[in-house]
C-alpha cells in the first residue's frame, strides 16, 4: 500500500513538472486533478478547481465526452475566457485513462495563443512595411520637385519688394510648399537616431500626460496600473515620446464625446516573441480607452500611412508610433471593440552593461 501511494505521489510531482497542461478526469465527470501549467492557462489555483464539473471550466468544448471513451478526440481552436479580460486560444486532445484503478479522461491542452499571435504580427509587419516602402518611395519623388518649387520661389521673393503685389502670392506658394515639406517628412517618419539613453518608462508616461493634460475633457479620466519593478530601457527619448503621444491623443479623441477612462497599464512579459525573436523579459505599456472602437473595415490597415477612421485624421500618427518602435526592436498591437480599445507597446528590456 506505501508503495502504490509513493508511486501516485511520484507521477504527481511529474505531472506538476510539465509545462503541458493536463487535467485529469474521472468517471463522474469531475476534476480530481490539475498540474500547475493548467492552472497558469485558466489563471486558476488548482485547488480550487479540484471537485468541480470539467464542462463548467470548458463549457462547449464537447457536447458528450463519452465521444472519448474509446478513443482520443482533438478539439483546435477552442478559446478560454480568462480574467482582465483576456482570451486564449487552446488545442485540447481528450484521452481514455485509467489512474489509481478508476476510470476517466485526460485532457490535454496546448496554447496556441502565442503561434497565432507571432503569424498574425509577422503577417502585418510584412503588409505594413509594403506599404510603408510604397509611401517612402513616393515621399521621395514629390520631395525633390518641393525642393526645387521652394528655391524657385525664394529667388523671386529676392526680385520684389515686399509691397509688391506679386509678394503675396508668392508667400502663398511658398507656405504651400513648406507646409507639403512637412507632411512628406511625417510620412517618412522618424530618422533613425543614435542618441538612446536608460529611461524609467513611468516618468515618460508622466511627461506625456503632462503634455496632454490641457487638451483633455473633463469627462476622461485616468487610471494608473503600473508595475514598479520594471527596470529602465534603452531608448531614444524624444522618439518614443513622440510615439507614446500619438497613442494617447488617439485614445483622448476616440473618448471625446462621451468621456470614459483612459487606463495606461504596465507589465513585464517572459519569453515573449518580437518579430523573429524571443526576449527573456519584455515591458508592455497598454493604453486602454472606452470610446467607440476602431471600424472593422479599417482595422488592419491603421498602421498604414494616410489610413485614418477620423475624418480629420491625417493617418500618420500610428505608423510614425510604429516605426519608432521598430527603430527600439520593439511592437505596437492593437485589439478593438466597442467600449474597449487597447494599443500594447512591448519594448525589450536589455541588461545595463558595467564596466
Amino acid at each position: 500500500m506505501h508503495r502504490k501511494q509513493s508511486d501516485t505521489e511520484f507521477f504527481k510531482e511529474v505531472l506538476e513538472g510539465l509545462t503541458t497542461a493536463v487535467i485529469w478526469v474521472a468517471e463522474d465527470e469531475r476534476i480530481r486533478f490539475m498540474n500547475g501549467a493548467a492552472g497558469e492557462i485558466f489563471q486558476l489555483s488548482p485547488s480550487r478547481v479540484v471537485g468541480s464539473r470539467w464542462d463548467a471550466l470548458m463549457p462547449g468544448l464537447v457536447d458528450d465526452i463519452s465521444q472519448a471513451k474509446e478513443k482520443k478526440i482533438t478539439i483546435h481552436e477552442y478559446v478560454i475566457e480568462v480574467l482582465d479580460p483576456f482570451k486564449i486560444r487552446v488545442s485540447c486532445t481528450i484521452s481514455p485513462y485509467e489512474l489509481n484503478h478508476q476510470r476517466g479522461w485526460l485532457f490535454e491542452l496546448y496554447n496556441t495563443e502565442r503561434h497565432h499571435r507571432i503569424v498574425e504580427e509577422d503577417e502585418r509587419w510584412h503588409q505594413y512595411e509594403a506599404g510603408n516602402l510604397l509611401i517612402r518611395t513616393l515621399a521621395h519623388e514629390v520631395k525633390n520637385p518641393l525642393a526645387g518649387i521652394l528655391g524657385a520661389t525664394q529667388l523671386l521673393q529676392k526680385r520684389h519688394n515686399p509691397e509688391d503685389k506679386e509678394m503675396a502670392f508668392l508667400d502663398i506658394i511658398s507656405k504651400e510648399v513648406s507646409r507639403l515639406k512637412n507632411l512628406v517628412d511625417r510620412m517618412l517618419g522618424p530618422k533613425q537616431s543614435a542618441e538612446k539613453d536608460w529611461c524609467n518608462i513611468h516618468e515618460l508616461i508622466r511627461y506625456v500626460l503632462q503634455i496632454v493634460e490641457g487638451e483633455k475633457p473633463p469627462n476622461v479620466y485616468v487610471k494608473l496600473d503600473y508595475d514598479p519593478s520594471i527596470p529602465e530601457v534603452l531608448m531614444d527619448h524624444e522618439a518614443m515620446v513622440q510615439a507614446l503621444l500619438n497613442l494617447v491623443k488617439n485614445a483622448i479623441q476616440a473618448m471625446q464625446e462621451k468621456g470614459g477612462m483612459l487606463t495606461i497599464k504596465t507589465r513585464v512579459e517572459h519569453k515573449f516573441t518580437l518579430g523573429t525573436q524571443t526576449y527573456p523579459l519584455v515591458a508592455m505599456i497598454s493604453i486602454i480607452d472606452e470610446g467607440e472602437g476602431i471600424p472593422a473595415e479599417v482595422f488592419d490597415s491603421i498602421f498604414y500611412p494616410m489610413v485614418s477612421s477620423k475624418p480629420e485624421g491625417s493617418g500618420l500618427g500610428l505608423p510614425v508610433a510604429q516605426n519608432v518602435l521598430r527603430q527600439h526592436e520593439g511592437l505596437i498591437v492593437a485589439e478593438s471593440e466597442p467600449g474597449n480599445t487597447k494599443f500594447n507597446v512591448y519594448l525589450p528590456l536589455k541588461q545595463k552593461e558595467h564596466a
